[in-house]
């Protein structure tokens, strides 16, 4: 305040003003340097946020320079303006604290002025300028200092403040890690002179396809990078200046703006800015795939094959290729067959596939057989040998039988053809004494005469298949092509189903494969009787499948398919085609005895009762429970009892009338199962007991509702163990004769699963033989598609649920991703 005048003599109450005026003008100039530092910062935001937003490794080095400079000439500016205009003045300084007096007075202004001829004022007028300087020091002392106030919305009128933060905010989410690198790119003037030409480089690893991993951009600082072996580094624009070491092989670029270098191992790469980075391939392991279980051999000459396929990205291809055991030429190549892939993501886990070998020269030889499965990358991964025997069509006529075994000869073994002429010629004598018929006379004269004399490799495969026409005639008639169109059908069903083709194309396969079935049904004498035929006779063969049983599958899988459980439609599909393979279909053989049916009419009903009576068992129990925490309930109106409940006298409770009831349904329901339950009855009898034992406890003076509880918990879980018992043995008494050797030749694999709930039972169980034994009891009875939602909408809720722990979270995302 270097305007004030100076004084002659000390005036009162000049120290308050002094005082006063100092803090006054200490408030300016700290009004002064916050507008100084909002601008400032404001600025600085400004900066940032087009830092982050990488402006200045887009602009060429001039441009970045001539950007930073001015930035800085702002800032420059502003602190210059505020010290040119100096230190706070005391007329400001006064006029900032007479603002904030009350009053039409001005005390700070007021005590600074004087008379105008202090020696010849009269005393009356002195005395009045006393008075009134007073009263001013009184005005003065009231008057507060304001605390210093900026008015940063006066002097920024557009807010360019806010917008600054704002455009930070923003920019921080498109720079991500590299905060530090874009903005250090504004101060980094080392790339090339000042009047050089300027170049940015954007540089990053494209890995393939099949990986499915994200591109890998370079840092800007170098370093180590790890990219996928055969990923492509892709470096913009194409004429940079770089070079590099190692297994980087320069690649032609459809795009003329980028070059492009394949990695096949590690390297290194140079960069014209400074920058080098460490390549590291992430190799590509050769696929794995083994057997999980033993081959199966059909009877209808397929083979069925369980294996499991691994690799760390995917499986694209998997094939079984068989080889001759012993050495020496062959009419024919060895069988190489694809497999069809697992449903897991990328064809990994475990897969199922039916090869059909029945048309095979090699059907019926001793083989090697390998699994092959290759990646994208082209690996390719064996299993180890097999030893297998390769399944073979059943004949049952003689003629066909020699036939066939003769085709077999001349394919493996053509030098030994003489034999084969030999044994044709045996076959065609005398045609009436063995009813060959014409047809099949004139085709063995015909090959018996193409096997004389020199003969090519082609021509004697024209006598093998001659001679496998000839066996197919002779055994089947019209049946064979009828067969052909079946597998063809299911076989186109199973690829529309694979890849998700449309709702109407999936429906138009599921009708072919019907007609194709009524078609082969049909012509082995096993189809549906039409509406006005007699019903055929029933067989006496428990593991026989009907026609019926055949149709109601298709209704199934076309149900599963309809609902979206393509899962469970894929699973009825192989079930259906097993079927088809092993089972016998037929008229013969293609019903139940009828009193084997009672029966399991019978065990379903036991089945359904025995679940009914859980429920109202584990009912009561609850009710029984609540009556111990509510004692006022014990006088609730009596309850009506489930059907053959006796009437309850007036002084029972509601609990032991129910119980009572519970008790002698399940007393009538041992005496209906006669002594045939079994393991069962022995659980049904603990049940039983415990009913009683509960009864006894609700009797008025009895134990007590708590012994009730406990008595009532046990007859549930004995309900309950009587229900699996007894579902054990009605599945082990179908699937006792429904088992076969290893190599599956007989007839009954898959038998049993068709009218009877196609593989299910009432309360929704697997059954069919010793393979489902193992299931547990499910009394919801839930089909597999429900099931599947109810467990995914649970995991979803968890999910959504922040408060549980990372590593839980964590868990429940990848059930959900598989």
């Amino acid at each position: 305040m270097n305007d004030i005048p100076e004084k002659q003599e000390p005036r009162a109450g000049e120290a308050a003003l002094e005082y006063a005026l100092r803090r006054s003008a200490l408030a300016i100039l700290a009004e002064r340097l916050l507008r100084l530092g909002a601008g400032l910062a404001t600025l600085a935001l400004f900066f940032v946020a087009l830092s982050w937003l990488d402006l200045w490794r887009a602009l060429p080095l001039e441009a970045r320079m001539a950007g930073v400079a001015l930035f800085g000439f702002a800032a420059l500016y502003l602190v210059a303006r505020e010290i040119a205009r100096g230190l706070p003045r005391r007329r400001a300084a006064a006029a900032r604290l007479d603002e904030a007096a009350t009053g039409s007075l001005k005390p700070a202004a007021s005590l600074d002025d004087t008379l105008a001829d202090a020696e010849a004022v009269d005393p009356a007028t002195a005395a009045l300028w006393a008075l009134h300087r007073k009263r001013l020091e009184t005005a003065l002392a009231k008057t507060p200092v304001a605390p210093p106030r900026p008015r940063l919305p006066e002097r920024d009128p557009y807010a360019l403040r806010a917008f600054a933060l704002v455009a930070v905010a923003a920019a921080a989410f498109v720079a991500g890690d590299e905060k530090r690198a874009r903005l250090a790119a504004a101060f980094d003037w080392r790339a090339v002179h000042i009047l050089g030409p300027s170049q940015r480089i954007d540089a990053w690893f494209d890995p393939p396809a099949y990986t499915g991993r994200p591109p890998i951009v370079l840092s800007q600082e170098g370093g180590a990078v790890e990219a996928p072996v055969n990923s492509i580094l892709r470096l913009r624009p194409a004429d940079a200046s770089v070079s590099v070491d190692g297994a980087l092989t320069p690649m032609e670029s459809a795009d003329k703006k980028e070059r492009g270098f394949t990695l096949a191992g590690a390297g290194r790469l140079y960069l014209p800015d400074g920058r080098t980075f460490e390549v590291a391939a992430i190799p590509d392991r050769a696929p794995s795939v083994a057997l999980a279980g033993r081959p199966r051999n059909n009877a209808r000459g397929t083979m069925t094959l369980s294996y499991r396929a691994e690799d760390d990205y995917g499986v694209t291809s998997a094939e079984a290729v068989f080889s001759k055991k012993e050495a020496g030429r062959a009419l024919y190549d060895p069988p190489r067959l694809p497999l069809e892939l697992p449903a897991g993501a990328g064809g990994l886990g475990e897969g199922r596939a039916t090869l059909d070998l029945a048309d095979s020269p090699y059907a019926g030889a001793k083989v090697t057989m390998r699994l092959l499965a290759k990646d994208a990358a082209g690996n390719e991964g064996s299993s180890d040998a097999t030893e297998v025997t390769l399944p073979q069509r059943r004949f049952t006529k003689p003629l066909a039988k020699a036939l066939v075994e003769q085709r077999r000869i001349l394919a493996l073994e053509p030098d030994a053809r003489a034999n084969v002429r030999a044994a044709l010629e045996a076959l065609s004598l005398a045609p009436e004494a063995f009813e060959t018929p014409s047809a099949i006379h004139l085709g063995l004269r015909a090959a018996r005469r193409s096997l004389e004399g020199p003969r090519s490799d082609d021509e004697l495969r024209g006598v093998a298949d001659m001679l496998w026409a000839m066996a197919l005639s002779v055994e089947d008639g019209n049946t064979s092509e009828a067969e052909r169109d079946l597998r063809a059908a299911e076989q186109a069903l199973r690829e529309a189903m694979q890849r998700g083709a449309s709702d109407e194309e999936i429906a138009k396969r599921s009708q072919e494969l019907r007609a194709a079935l009524d078609k082969f049904l049909e012509q082995l004498g096993a189809r549906p009787p039409k509406p006005g035929e007699p019903p055929r006779e029933a067989s006496n063969d428990p593991d026989s499948v009907t026609a019926e049983d055949l149709q109601g599958m298709l209704d199934d899988i076309e149900k599963a398919m309809k609902s979206g459980d393509m899962a469970q439609a894929q699973k009825l599909l192989d079930e259906l085609q097993d079927i088809m393979e092993n089972a016998q279909t037929g008229d013969e053989s293609g019903a139940q005895s009828a009193a084997q049916q009672q029966r399991r009419r019978a065990m379903q009903k036991a089945l359904n009762d025995l679940d009914q009576l859980s429920r109202e068992e584990q009912q009561l129990r609850d009710d029984t429970f609540q009556g111990m925490k509510n004692p006022a309930d014990e006088g609730r109106p009596q309850q009506r009892g489930k059907k053959g409940q006796p009437s309850a006298s007036d002084d029972a409770s509601p609990e032991r009338q129910r119980q009572q009831g519970l008790r002698e349904r399940l007393e009538r329901q041992q005496d209906a199962m006669k002594g045939e339950a079994g393991e069962a009855g022995e659980a049904l009898d603990d049940a039983r007991k415990a009913m009683k034992e509960a009864e006894d406890a609700l009797k008025p003076g009895g134990d007590g509702r708590g012994k009730a509880v406990d008595a009532q918990g046990r007859a549930v879980e004995s309900l309950r163990k009587g229900a699996d018992k007894l579902a054990e043995q009605m599945r082990g008494q179908e699937g006792q004769e429904g088992e076969e050797g290893e190599e599956g030749q007989g007839r009954g694999k898959g038998r049993g699963r068709g009218r009877f709930g196609q593989g299910r039972d009432p309360l929704g169980r697997s059954q069919g033989g010793k393979s489902a034994s193992h299931e547990k009891y499910d009394p919801l009875g839930l089909p597999p598609a429900q099931r599947a939602h109810r467990v995914q909408e649970e995991l979803r809720r968890r999910l959504g649920q922040p408060e549980r722990p990372t590593e839980e979270l964590d868990y429940l995302q990848r059930l959900l991703t598989r």
